[in-house]
Protein backbone atom coordinates (compact mmCIF):
# COMPACT_ATOMS: atom_id res chain seq x y z
CA UNK A 1 0.00 0.00 0.00
CA UNK A 2 1.33 3.46 -0.87
CA UNK A 3 2.02 6.13 1.70
CA UNK A 4 -0.54 8.84 2.35
CA UNK A 5 0.72 12.08 3.83
CA UNK A 6 -0.42 15.37 5.28
CA UNK A 7 1.21 18.49 6.64
CA UNK A 8 0.05 19.69 10.02
CA UNK A 9 1.07 22.28 12.57
CA UNK A 10 3.27 20.95 15.35
CA UNK A 11 0.81 22.07 18.02
CA UNK A 12 -1.83 19.77 16.53
CA UNK A 13 0.19 16.54 16.79
CA UNK A 14 -1.07 14.31 19.59
CA UNK A 15 1.10 12.51 22.12
CA UNK A 16 0.49 9.09 20.57
CA UNK A 17 1.77 10.27 17.20
CA UNK A 18 4.78 11.95 18.79
CA UNK A 19 5.75 8.72 20.52
CA UNK A 20 5.28 6.82 17.27
CA UNK A 21 7.51 9.31 15.46
CA UNK A 22 10.18 9.01 18.12
CA UNK A 23 10.14 5.22 17.91
CA UNK A 24 10.51 5.39 14.12
CA UNK A 25 13.58 7.61 14.54
CA UNK A 26 15.03 5.27 17.16
CA UNK A 27 14.59 2.30 14.82
CA UNK A 28 16.91 3.79 12.22
CA UNK A 29 19.15 6.17 14.19
CA UNK A 30 21.53 5.60 17.09
CA UNK A 31 21.73 8.07 20.01
CA UNK A 32 18.17 9.35 19.66
CA UNK A 33 17.43 11.14 22.93
CA UNK A 34 13.72 11.65 23.59
CA UNK A 35 14.13 15.10 25.15
CA UNK A 36 16.35 16.28 22.30
CA UNK A 37 13.81 14.89 19.85
CA UNK A 38 11.01 16.82 21.56
CA UNK A 39 13.05 20.02 21.65
CA UNK A 40 13.68 19.82 17.90
CA UNK A 41 10.04 19.00 17.22
CA UNK A 42 8.60 21.87 19.25
CA UNK A 43 11.08 24.27 17.71
CA UNK A 44 9.51 23.65 14.30
CA UNK A 45 6.27 24.96 12.80
CA UNK A 46 5.01 22.09 10.66
CA UNK A 47 5.43 18.37 10.23
CA UNK A 48 4.82 16.27 7.15
CA UNK A 49 3.52 12.91 8.40
CA UNK A 50 3.37 9.84 6.17
CA UNK A 51 1.12 6.92 7.05
CA UNK A 52 0.41 3.42 5.82
CA UNK A 53 -2.64 1.68 7.29
CA UNK A 54 -2.80 4.39 10.00
CA UNK A 55 0.79 3.63 11.03
CA UNK A 56 3.35 6.43 10.79
CA UNK A 57 6.02 5.37 8.30
CA UNK A 58 7.77 8.67 7.85
CA UNK A 59 7.86 12.33 8.81
CA UNK A 60 9.79 15.54 8.31
CA UNK A 61 9.74 18.60 10.57
CA UNK A 62 9.81 22.08 9.04
CA UNK A 63 10.43 25.59 10.34
CA UNK A 64 9.73 28.83 8.47
CA UNK A 65 12.68 31.08 9.21
CA UNK A 66 14.08 34.51 8.54
CA UNK A 67 17.28 36.26 9.52
CA UNK A 68 19.13 39.41 8.57
CA UNK A 69 22.25 39.55 6.42
CA UNK A 70 23.81 42.88 5.46
CA UNK A 71 20.57 44.73 6.30
CA UNK A 72 18.56 42.37 4.08
CA UNK A 73 16.04 39.87 5.41
CA UNK A 74 16.57 36.32 4.17
CA UNK A 75 13.53 34.00 4.17
CA UNK A 76 13.34 30.26 3.93
CA UNK A 77 12.28 26.88 5.18
CA UNK A 78 14.50 24.79 7.43
CA UNK A 79 14.00 21.03 7.43
CA UNK A 80 14.75 19.24 10.68
CA UNK A 81 14.34 15.57 11.66
CA UNK A 82 13.38 13.55 8.60
CA UNK A 83 12.92 9.79 8.25
CA UNK A 84 11.11 7.39 5.93
CA UNK A 85 10.92 3.73 6.84
CA UNK A 86 13.42 1.75 4.80
CA UNK A 87 10.63 -0.38 3.34
CA UNK A 88 9.06 2.78 1.89
CA UNK A 89 12.13 4.23 0.24
CA UNK A 90 11.22 5.34 -3.24
CA UNK A 91 7.96 6.96 -2.22
CA UNK A 92 7.62 10.54 -3.47
CA UNK A 93 4.76 11.47 -1.16
CA UNK A 94 6.91 13.51 1.25
CA UNK A 95 8.50 15.56 -1.53
CA UNK A 96 5.17 16.17 -3.24
CA UNK A 97 3.57 17.48 -0.06
CA UNK A 98 6.64 19.59 0.71
CA UNK A 99 6.66 21.12 -2.79
CA UNK A 100 2.94 21.88 -2.99
CA UNK A 101 2.98 23.64 0.38
CA UNK A 102 6.29 25.47 0.53
CA UNK A 103 6.67 26.60 -3.08
CA UNK A 104 3.35 28.41 -2.69
CA UNK A 105 4.41 29.83 0.67
CA UNK A 106 7.66 31.15 -0.80
CA UNK A 107 5.89 33.15 -3.50
CA UNK A 108 5.03 35.87 -0.98
CA UNK A 109 8.73 36.65 -0.40
CA UNK A 110 11.26 38.27 -2.69
CA UNK A 111 13.70 35.51 -1.73
CA UNK A 112 13.01 32.06 -0.34
CA UNK A 113 15.55 29.29 0.29
CA UNK A 114 15.47 25.72 1.44
CA UNK A 115 18.00 25.11 4.21
CA UNK A 116 18.75 21.43 4.52
CA UNK A 117 21.21 19.90 6.98
CA UNK A 118 22.45 16.56 5.70
CA UNK A 119 24.00 13.57 7.43
CA UNK A 120 23.04 10.95 4.84
CA UNK A 121 23.68 10.62 1.13
CA UNK A 122 20.06 9.77 0.31
CA UNK A 123 18.94 13.16 1.59
CA UNK A 124 21.70 14.93 -0.31
CA UNK A 125 20.68 13.17 -3.53
CA UNK A 126 17.32 14.97 -3.42
CA UNK A 127 19.05 18.17 -4.50
CA UNK A 128 20.58 17.05 -7.82
CA UNK A 129 17.45 15.02 -8.55
CA UNK A 130 15.09 18.00 -8.42
CA UNK A 131 16.98 21.29 -8.67
CA UNK A 132 18.92 23.09 -11.39
CA UNK A 133 21.22 24.79 -8.90
CA UNK A 134 22.01 23.91 -5.30
CA UNK A 135 24.99 24.14 -2.97
CA UNK A 136 27.44 22.76 -2.19
CA UNK A 137 28.16 20.52 -5.17
CA UNK A 138 31.11 19.21 -7.17
CA UNK A 139 29.60 20.75 -10.30
CA UNK A 140 30.41 24.39 -9.58
CA UNK A 141 31.68 26.73 -6.88
CA UNK A 142 29.33 28.29 -4.39
CA UNK A 143 28.77 31.98 -5.25
CA UNK A 144 29.99 34.36 -2.51
CA UNK A 145 26.48 35.69 -1.85
CA UNK A 146 25.12 32.14 -1.36
CA UNK A 147 28.07 31.28 0.88
CA UNK A 148 27.25 34.30 3.03
CA UNK A 149 23.62 33.18 3.35
CA UNK A 150 24.59 29.60 4.23
CA UNK A 151 27.15 30.81 6.77
CA UNK A 152 24.67 33.19 8.34
CA UNK A 153 22.17 30.36 8.69
CA UNK A 154 24.83 28.23 10.39
CA UNK A 155 25.82 31.02 12.75
CA UNK A 156 22.21 31.80 13.71
CA UNK A 157 21.01 28.25 14.32
CA UNK A 158 24.24 26.45 15.27
CA UNK A 159 26.33 29.25 16.72
CA UNK A 160 28.92 27.20 18.60
CA UNK A 161 29.02 24.18 16.31
CA UNK A 162 28.99 25.50 12.75
CA UNK A 163 32.36 25.40 10.99
CA UNK A 164 32.40 28.25 8.50
CA UNK A 165 35.47 26.88 6.74
CA UNK A 166 33.93 23.62 5.62
CA UNK A 167 30.21 24.32 5.98
CA UNK A 168 29.72 21.46 8.44
CA UNK A 169 27.84 21.44 11.73
CA UNK A 170 30.33 19.70 14.03
CA UNK A 171 28.32 18.74 17.07
CA UNK A 172 30.02 18.98 20.42
CA UNK A 173 27.71 16.54 22.16
CA UNK A 174 26.65 13.03 21.18
CA UNK A 175 24.41 13.34 18.14
CA UNK A 176 21.95 10.99 16.52
CA UNK A 177 23.38 9.15 13.54
CA UNK A 178 22.14 6.60 11.05
CA UNK A 179 22.47 3.03 12.24
CA UNK A 180 25.02 0.89 10.46
CA UNK A 181 23.40 -0.87 7.54
CA UNK A 182 20.68 1.72 6.96
CA UNK A 183 22.34 3.88 4.29
CA UNK A 184 26.01 2.97 4.28
CA UNK A 185 28.33 4.49 1.68
CA UNK A 186 30.02 1.47 0.14
CA UNK A 187 32.74 1.46 -2.53
CA UNK A 188 30.21 0.92 -5.30
CA UNK A 189 28.16 3.91 -4.07
CA UNK A 190 31.25 6.11 -4.46
CA UNK A 191 31.01 5.67 -8.23
CA UNK A 192 28.19 8.21 -7.98
CA UNK A 193 29.89 11.62 -8.05
CA UNK A 194 27.26 13.23 -5.82
CA UNK A 195 27.71 10.57 -3.14
CA UNK A 196 31.48 10.81 -3.47
CA UNK A 197 31.32 14.60 -3.05
CA UNK A 198 29.08 14.28 0.01
CA UNK A 199 31.32 11.72 1.70
CA UNK A 200 34.45 13.79 1.02
CA UNK A 201 32.85 17.05 2.14
CA UNK A 202 31.33 15.58 5.31
CA UNK A 203 33.59 12.64 6.25
CA UNK A 204 32.24 12.56 9.82
CA UNK A 205 28.66 12.02 8.65
CA UNK A 206 29.00 8.57 10.25
CA UNK A 207 29.20 10.32 13.64
CA UNK A 208 26.15 12.49 12.94
CA UNK A 209 27.74 15.68 11.60
CA UNK A 210 25.53 17.63 9.20
CA UNK A 211 26.46 19.45 6.00
CA UNK A 212 24.59 22.72 5.46
CA UNK A 213 22.94 22.73 2.03
CA UNK A 214 20.96 25.47 0.36
CA UNK A 215 18.85 25.89 -2.75
CA UNK A 216 16.46 28.56 -3.95
CA UNK A 217 12.90 27.34 -3.59
CA UNK A 218 11.51 28.74 -6.83
CA UNK A 219 9.69 26.98 -9.65
CA UNK A 220 12.26 28.23 -12.14
CA UNK A 221 14.95 26.43 -10.14
CA UNK A 222 13.19 23.08 -10.51
CA UNK A 223 14.29 20.73 -13.26
CA UNK A 224 11.61 20.39 -15.93
CA UNK A 225 11.35 16.65 -15.34
CA UNK A 226 10.79 17.28 -11.62
CA UNK A 227 7.69 19.46 -12.05
CA UNK A 228 5.26 16.72 -13.13
CA UNK A 229 6.69 14.42 -10.46
CA UNK A 230 6.12 16.97 -7.69
CA UNK A 231 3.00 18.75 -8.91
CA UNK A 232 1.34 16.26 -11.24
CA UNK A 233 1.57 18.59 -14.21
CA UNK A 234 2.64 17.64 -17.69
Amino acid sequence: MSLKGSIIEIKDINEESINEMYQLMANFYDNVDYNVFLKDLYNKDYCIILKENDTIRGFSTQKVINFTLNDKVIYGIFSGDTIIHKENWGSLELFQIFAKFFFDLGMQYDNFYWFLIVKGYKTYKILPAFFNSFYPTYRYDMPPEIKQIADRFGEVFYKDEYNKTNGIIEYKSIKDKLKKGVADITDDKLQDLDIKFFSQSNPDYINGNDMVCITELRLENLKEKAKPILFGKK
